[in-house]
């Protein structure tokens, strides 16, 4: 190369390299690096994670079997006296942790009116008796009681900000894990709440251990807790952490700081080495998805159905799955993860010394390889071939995903993933389309302009295969797909025309997605309305089934949006589907001054007379005969015998139904009542349409229940055929 070009070349790669160094070095955030080593931290960890069942640790769980034995939550705290009891004395664990704080004292009417008695000078009853009462209903005092000199560890809540409306502080914490000025200069990257919402005096005294179970984490996804938090001069532990001490008989505690940058790197109980961030937050090695810890129910454990051996000497965690009560929180493992499993995968990796680790020092070892893959991609790659490009990006990727996953899996050490791939991917792509600007560009503006109408995969076929397209005009086998906005006129009138611009924008933008992923044709925008068409210019045999499927997908779609559009305040979005198929006219059309590719005849003029009666028989989609018959793996409802406007010959539409979601008992019993309406039995024939509009009431019933009334009072020709006329489009 040339000192130009190798200048060129230079400047390519030093540009990507500069924009994931920043990101590296935590100068600037890159929100799409950050998603990717998400993505690729994520697989990681699912991909290596032990999927197997920890039989140390136990949920107890207060499930919907616990709510309906033992009554809603929260319970009495004489029940969750007897439920430690049990647990102690009976099955004799070694350790429990709550998931739960005790914040209030126990409604107990009992000992409101003993209380009232004792002061009623009227009454003057006796001290000692109202006492022995007070005593044997203060449930409080009981539960304090059964946890006294037990292995047990309440939970409690910090707040990293003050809402006014609530107290700062409420309840007694326990006693801290350690002053926090063995931090040092360390101690400012700790977690510092502002407040804590912990248990009430009497059990925490009682208990004297406790943990917070609350999350710090700015990112949707948990991926890292602390394990320690710092509160006016004090370490307390985590519930996780507190516990899993405890279950280690209390072992020596201390705090690992790392001797150059004076930064908390390891938490470290006796010999287990528990390797944290500079805010003492932890890598949560998930020992697997959902469910890899044993549940039991708690009203089992009340009850004594239990088999002591599966819970003797364990680790038990009291937390619910009960709905209504359910902490989800979203994991690499799964969206809605049960909050106190997570709890139980930290005890579980402290106990088993199973960390991932991700020390200071693998920045440098990310720039390292950043700057040896920049050489080869500034001096070696924009020398090869263009198979050769590819096959060295290839090799290079694949060769740095095995080095990553050796660390990982070997040492559980976590190394960037993302901006070294990242790093290759940008700069591979922007050396081959500089070649490409240059040596192609006729081709690319090409691309560029016909993009603009039909999907983008379809214009890399039309790259390779250009020999067998044509935007001549042709008559072709192909279908037709027509949707419209219900009541967009009434909608429109109502909206700024801002706001109804981005109205639009939102509901298209579905639609078209769902069109493009089955490889169909945008032929335009009808202001709300859309048409789309398949088998060109790409030659589609499953031209039906696609368009068949991009109609359940964008109904599909628009259930989500009128949920989002409900939150904005925003009319409920609501589209009629017509789709019909047979031959039509398809190529270049138009004038001198303008022309478009796009589609004719009476197939497309059909699918749009079908898409108009999706708003009389109240379905989502109709369909021709033909596109029923050119996609028979679906399941249909056949709708009705009808005359389109414009058309002489009758047909017969269907409506596509979601397999999964149709009940075959109605849709025979429907077809019974049509064959009964076409044959002008229309007592027989009423009286299934008005016992299905009483199982699912539907519009369709209603217009067939009309038609038999009228037919009953004016009787059709007794030539007639089942066809209804239709007079509107």
């Amino acid at each position: 190369m040339n000192l130009k070009k190798i200048l060129i070349r230079l400047f390519i790669t030093s540009f990507v390299f500069i924009i994931v160094c920043l990101h590296s070095s935590n100068y600037i955030s890159w929100k799409v690096i950050t998603q990717v080593e998400n993505f690729f931290y994520d697989a990681r960890l699912i991909y290596f994670m032990p999927s197997s069942i920890d039989h140390k640790v136990i949920v107890l769980d207060i499930d919907e079997k616990s709510l309906l034995a033992q009554g809603q939550w929260p319970w009495t705290r004489d029940k969750l006296a007897s439920l430690v009891n049990i647990l102690f004395d009976d099955y004799e664990i070694k350790s429990l942790g709550f998931d739960v704080v005790f914040a209030e004292n126990d409604e107990n009417s009992a000992v409101k009116l003993l209380d009232a008695l004792s002061k009623d000078k009227d009454l003057n009853l006796p001290s000692p008796a109202i006492n022995k009462l007070m005593q044997r209903y203060n449930t409080d005092q009981q539960f304090s009681e059964s946890v006294i000199a037990r292995n047990l560890v309440l939970g409690y809540v910090f707040k990293q900000n003050h809402n006014q409306k609530t107290l700062l502080t409420s309840g007694l914490l326990p006693e801290p894990l350690a002053p926090s000025s063995l931090l040092g200069t360390a101690k400012k990257y700790i977690y510092q709440p502002v407040g804590y919402t912990a248990n009430i005096n009497l059990l925490q005294n009682a208990a004297i251990y406790g943990g917070f179970f609350d999350y710090v984490s700015a990112q949707d996804v948990l991926r890292k807790v602390p394990l320690i938090q710092e509160y006016n001069g004090n370490i307390y532990p985590s519930l996780a952490l507190e516990l899993a001490r405890l279950s280690l008989d209390f072992p020596k505690i201390q705090l690992i700081l790392d001797q150059e940058s004076q930064v908390l790197e390891a938490i470290k109980l006796g010999e287990l080495n528990i390797p944290v961030d500079e805010t003492g937050s932890f890598l949560i090695p998930f020992r697997g998805h959902l469910g890899s810890f044993n549940y039991i129910s708690a009203t089992d454990v009340l009850s004594s159905k239990v088999s002591k051996k599966i819970l003797f000497n364990k680790i038990v965690l009291l937390g619910t799955s009960a709905a209504g009560l359910l902490d989800l929180r979203s994991t690499p493992v799964g969206e809605s993860f049960i909050g106190v499993e997570v709890h139980a995968n930290i005890i579980s990796a402290i106990l088993e010394q199973r960390f991932l680790q991700k020390p200071d020092y693998t920045l440098g070892i990310e720039i390292l390889i950043l700057i040896i893959l920049s050489i080869v991609m500034t001096f070696i790659f924009p020398n090869l071939k263009p198979l050769s490009e590819i096959l060295t990006l290839m090799a290079l990727t694949f060769s740095y995903i095995v080095i990553n996953l050796y660390f990982w899996y070997t040492y559980q050490l976590v190394l960037p993933l993302a901006t070294p791939l990242i790093l290759l991917a940008g700069s591979a792509f922007l050396h081959i389309n500089y070649n490409f600007f240059i040596e192609q560009k006729h081709k690319r503006h090409l691309s560029k302009i016909f993009s603009h109408y039909i999907p983008q995969e379809l214009v890399q076929e039309f790259d390779v295969h250009e020999a067998q397209m044509s935007l001549t005009g042709e008559s072709r086998n192909m279908s037709v797909l027509f949707t419209d906005v219900r009541n967009f006129t009434a909608m429109s009138e109502k909206m700024p025309a801002t706001e109804l611009t981005i109205l639009m924008n939102e509901f298209l933008t579905p639609i078209t997605r769902a069109i493009h992923i089955q490889k169909g044709t945008i032929d335009k925008y009808m202001g709300d309305a859309v048409m789309a068409f398949w088998g060109a210019p790409v030659r589609d045999e499953n031209h039906a089934h696609n368009a068949i499927h991009t109609a359940l997908n964008i109904i599909d779609e628009m259930k989500g949006i009128s949920i989002l559009f409900h939150e904005k305040g925003w009319p409920q979005i609501k589209v009629g589907i017509g789709i019909s198929s047979g031959p039509m006219n398809v190529g270049n059309m138009g004038s001198e001054f303008r022309i478009a590719y796009t589609v004719m005849g009476d197939v497309v003029n059909l699918g749009s007379r079908l898409e108009g009666l999706t708003k009389i028989y109240g379905v989502d989609i109709i369909v021709s005969e033909e596109t029923s018959k050119l996609a028979p793996k679906f399941t249909y409802r056949i709708l009705d015998k009808v005359r389109v406007k414009g058309k002489m010959e009758p047909i017969t539409i269907y409506q596509p139904l979601v397999a999964e979601s149709s009940d075959k008992e109605q849709l025979d019993s429907f077809h019974s009542a049509l064959d009964f309406y076409w044959q002008q039995r229309f007592d027989e024939a009423k009286n299934i349409f008005i016992k299905l509009n009483s199982i699912n009431p539907e519009l369709i019933y209603g217009v067939y229940i009309q038609r038999c009334e009228s037919f009953k009072i004016t009787p059709p020709e007794k030539e007639w055929n089942g066809v209804f006329i239709h007079t509107s489009k």
